[in-house]
């Protein structure tokens, strides 16, 4: 008997319980949902290469971090730079689009840390194109019942990427054909200076 009351006061106890862990999933929902929009405008920013559509989400006090290494507290600096970046790496008509695969976040309260893995295709204004991908991370603070991004990070491979393997390459050729001219031009002025001493031989007579 005592052991059946028991098992009642513990069932009647997570009953009571029940609502309050409804509510905070459902809290939860709402701010994963959020968190998850901030993700896709981030997204379609990037693709539609307009970043001023990503600024109302972010805190006053943003930084970044590029997979390039590059630190930026200022979001217009950022916004230079990339458009730097992104004509030097793809010309006037290539195009770069990326696909955001956030994991869920971890909540703390006002602080959210988002992160997930990114796949990346570039193609430059030749045509080639290149795939890779990287690892993002995302600091989110909610204010005002908002979540805004205070910190992101973005890394990439800096060994094994097909950008780099591209460019290693083309200097090596650039490298090899060079070589090879220089081989031609020293034979060719070796034949010329051997044939040059060859006439400048004065004939002996006997």
């Amino acid at each position: 008997m005592k052991a059946l009351a028991a098992m009642k006061l513990i069932l009647v106890g997570l009953l009571a319980l029940m609502p309050v862990t409804a509510v905070a999933q459902e809290e939860n929902k709402a701010d994963h949902d959020a968190l998850r929009n901030i993700r896709r405008i981030a997204e379609n920013a990037i693709n539609r290469n307009d970043l001023d559509t990503i600024r109302p989400y972010l805190a006053p006090e943003f930084s970044i971090v590029t997979f390039t290494d590059r630190e930026f507290t200022d979001f217009d600096a950022f916004k230079t730079q990339w458009a730097k970046t992104r004509r030097k790496m793809l010309g006037e008509s290539g195009s770069f689009k990326v696909d955001l695969d956030p994991e869920l976040s971890s909540l703390k309260g006002d602080i959210a840390l988002c992160r997930g893995n990114a796949k990346n295709t570039l193609v430059d204004d030749s045509g080639k194109v290149f795939e890779f991908t990287s690892h993002w991370t995302a600091t989110c603070q909610k204010v005002g019942g908002r979540w805004l991004i205070v910190r992101a990070h973005n890394s990439l491979d800096p060994f094994h990427n097909p950008m780099l393997e591209h460019a290693v390459r083309s200097l090596l050729l650039k490298s090899a054909g060079a070589a090879a001219l220089i081989g031609l031009l020293l034979g060719a002025a070796m034949v010329w200076l051997r044939y040059r001493l060859k006439a400048g031989t004065p004939v002996v007579r006997r």
